[in-house]
């Protein structure tokens, strides 16, 4: 499957830390979805292999995104985007909210889709509690970005996304406080369940990260407090949460 080209410098929000990249490529996966292979292979510049994702992960990932931007009350489109060290942010384009999955997080995460809710659940409260728009961010409008292609699969029978030229992206840089970073950790648990998904995904998303080389300069873990502190914070969050849902599912009152 072939990329949207972000053919200029594109200043993306990166896992509630900012990052910066050239010639940028993103794939929307509601396209992923429809896929008529059991694979869905992603090709960056040169027809190179960026990724292969099973076509049963795309749509198990499509639909925890649903389910959990339902839950969050809001509406957002997902990308997945490049990138070599494991990221998720939350940006517009053209004033449409998006939230974003890079390729090394991807890979990091793998078909575990209880991880995916975590990520998911975790940017979803930053557009619901509107972190986005309240953070000291610098928005910009570029106009005449480039081109915005979508070559989609419209040969193998998936309709092409179609040619956009002249598209102006609402680019925001944010930094979030980590007070916001706490608070989107603990709406994202309560999306999480529910939405129906295991919130033990925090934890084991949380610890992979937390053992990757240089863990510290990961952009999604820059921002964040620090790994003990958020690690500590999401078991006491998950017992809590849990512990209330069962006792409203028992009738017991507090």
């Amino acid at each position: 499957m072939k990329p949207f080209a972000f053919a200029m410098l594109l200043a993306i929000l990166g896992g509630c830390s900012t990052s910066t990249s050239s010639g940028s490529v993103a794939w929307r996966v509601r396209e992923m979805a429809l896929a008529p292979t059991s694979n869905v292979t992603l090709y960056g510049p040169g027809e190179k292999v960026l990724l292969v994702m099973n076509k049963q992960t795309v749509q198990r990932l499509l639909l925890a995104h649903f389910r959990l931007t339902r839950s969050a009350g809001i509406q957002a489109e997902l990308f997945i985007v490049e990138g070599e060290e494991p990221n998720a942010f939350a940006g517009a384009i053209e004033g449409r909210r998006m939230i974003a999955i890079n390729i090394a997080m991807v890979r990091l995460i793998g078909e575990n889709v209880d991880e995916f809710a975590a990520l998911l659940g975790h940017e979803a409260a930053h557009w619901a509690k509107g972190h986005v728009d309240s953070s000291q961010a610098r928005s910009s409008t570029i106009q005449g970005i480039g081109m915005l292609i979508g070559v989609g699969l419209g040969m193998a029978g998936v309709p092409a996304a179609g040619i956009i030229t002249g598209l102006g992206a609402d680019l925001i840089q944010a930094s979030y406080s980590r007070d916001d970073e706490r608070e989107a950790d603990a709406l994202g648990i309560d999306y999480m369940l529910a939405a129906g998904f295991d919130p033990q995904g925090a934890l084991r998303l949380q610890e992979k990260m937390l053992q990757l080389p240089g863990a510290r300069k990961v952009p999604f873990l820059s921002s964040h407090p620090s790994g003990e502190e958020r690690v500590d914070n999401l078991q006491k969050l998950i017992k809590a949460k849990q512990a209330k849902k069962e006792d409203k599912s028992t009738g017991v009152v507090e």
